[in-house]
């Protein structure tokens, strides 16, 4: 069996993983909606699924690129900076400002990929202005809106912002010493990428999952102090 379509497989498998933890949370009586969790993970396994039997894959420059990775990026990597910004309680504007600054980062990744010579490069530099008009977003107005968040909100909102934040400078290098400077082979391009992918979603996925109950907690109090309130006037207005 070829060796990439090994590493798809694999890297189908890890997607897999992140799946049911995202679909517990759908309809759950939690302080944040993540009802679209599992996309992440969901629309991530099948492509990987795709591509271990070469659906989508065309060659450029001599490396085997398949086009499924940049529709699963396009779709899920929004939603993890979304999903990101919203935990961290940023508006609904700088919600939908973080999810383009990637969304047009991957279109210009891809036009990185396809085309060759001077115009590749241009596109690099497009994609790269975005990651970084990105980074910018999410530790400068995405950070500073979660000090205004319960504890529990903000401490997974950084714990998310700073392992989406970091995790990503390493695929600029991995498309400049794979097809930009052609130092890497197509076989160690996906491997790295698929390692890169599953480490990057299935994680994240995680560690919603784990704080949950946080957001429930946090959800319960309202009523509780709620209620506090109304018996402290009753009591006063009895007085």
């Amino acid at each position: 069996m070829d060796p990439i379509t090994i590493v798809y497989i694999i890297g189908t498998l890890g997607m897999l993983v992140g799946i049911p933890p995202a679909l517990s949370l759908v309809g759950d009586e939690v302080g944040l909606d993540f009802d679209y969790l599992w996309a992440i993970p969901g629309i991530a396994a099948l492509m990987y699924l795709l591509m271990t039997f070469d659906v989508g894959s065309v060659q450029f420059q001599g490396y085997h690129v398949p086009i499924p990775r940049y529709i699963d990026w396009a779709l899920t990597t929004p939603l993890l900076v979304g999903y990101t910004a919203y935990i961290a309680g940023a508006s609904r504007g700088m919600i939908t400002g973080t999810a383009l600054a990637d969304f047009m980062m991957i279109v210009f990744g891809l036009g990185a990929v396809v085309f060759s010579s001077t115009a590749q490069w241009v596109f690099f530099g497009l994609s790269s202005a975005c990651h970084l008009t990105l980074l910018a977003l999410l530790y400068g107005p995405v950070r500073n809106s979660a000090f205004g968040e319960p504890p529990s909100h903000r401490r997974l909102a950084r714990l998310l912002l700073n392992y989406v934040g970091l995790l990503w400078l390493a695929y600029p290098l991995v498309w400049l010493f794979g097809p930009g400077l052609q130092w890497v082979d197509a076989a160690g391009i996906a491997v790295i990428i698929s390692y890169l992918d599953v480490t990057a979603k299935v994680p994240f996925v995680y560690f919603i999952y784990r704080a949950r109950k946080n957001f429930v907690k946090v959800q319960d109090e309202v009523p509780e102090a709620t209620s506090a309130q109304g018996g402290a006037a009753t009591v006063t207005s009895a007085a």
